[in-house]
């Protein structure tokens, strides 16, 4: 009760502008986590509903490309930014409350072929452009596989289903949300090779004090299911296809 008193002082006598939470997101998506043309559709943006109702902040997404984040921050068009460490613009003037949520990137194999390590990996193997793993799991990709690249999730699980590669790297809980709204079985293609999580941050400016001790309040024993609100994600805005070779 009295770390809630000390934020609401905290954000009485801030300026009005410093408690919008304006936060950025890729252009491109990120399913199921953040997606939808103004970013308010996916497991993020609940997040932030919840946080903003616990809060009084007032939240709203931004999409935005990853190379012009820092321009945006620079020129007060966002004050924060939903990223991994490695994306974080500007780290000497952002200050990351989290993590937020993890993820697990893991390798999934074709039918049939579900190897026990990633030494057992022979084959094509695809993965998207702007992939962000991990130094070991480059390492581990090795000169056993040929690496296709695809441009975002839906593309790369076609390429995959079309049996042109014969593993996919992707975010566990995105391949198994594309695999919801296909009807597809992800079990049919699931192995043990997690190779790393990864955290999702949000990244204030340093300058805004008040949202910075609100996000650190909320997020200390902030705990969320996963599995329980998956299946009850909206639709991407637009049409998912993918049909696989029967």
């Amino acid at each position: 009760m009295r770390v809630g008193l000390l934020i609401l002082a905290a954000l009485w006598f801030t300026p009005v502008s410093s408690q919008t939470l304006q936060i950025m997101g890729s252009s491109e998506g990120f399913l199921p986590f953040y997606y939808g043309h103004s970013l308010d559709k996916g497991i993020l943006a609940e997040v932030i509903q919840e946080f903003s109702g616990q809060t009084g902040i007032a939240a709203r997404f931004r999409p935005m490309p990853r190379k012009r984040q820092a321009w945006a921050l620079e020129n007060g068009h966002a004050n924060a930014v939903f990223a991994n460490p490695l994306w974080m613009p500007l780290p000497d003037r952002m200050h990351a409350v989290g993590p937020v949520l993890t993820w697990r990137d893991r390798v999934f194999a074709q039918p049939g072929q579900k190897p026990l390590s990633f030494d057992d990996l022979q084959g094509n193997v695809c993965l998207r452009r702007w992939f962000v793993y991990s130094d070991q799991l480059e390492r581990r990709l090795g000169a056993n596989l040929v690496r296709i690249d695809g441009y975002d999730a839906q593309q790369m699980l076609n390429i995959f289903l079309q049996k042109r590669c014969d593993y996919i790297v992707m975010n566990d809980m995105e391949f198994r949300f594309l695999a919801q709204l296909l009807a597809i079985n992800p079990d049919e293609y699931s192995t043990e090779l997690v190779d790393a999580e990864w955290p999702i941050f949000l990244g204030i400016l340093k300058t805004e004090t008040a949202l910075i001790q609100a996000a650190e309040a909320f997020f200390a024993d902030y705990r969320i299911d996963v599995e329980a609100l998956l299946p009850g994600l909206p639709l991407p805005d637009e049409k998912i296809s993918i049909h696989p070779v029967q």
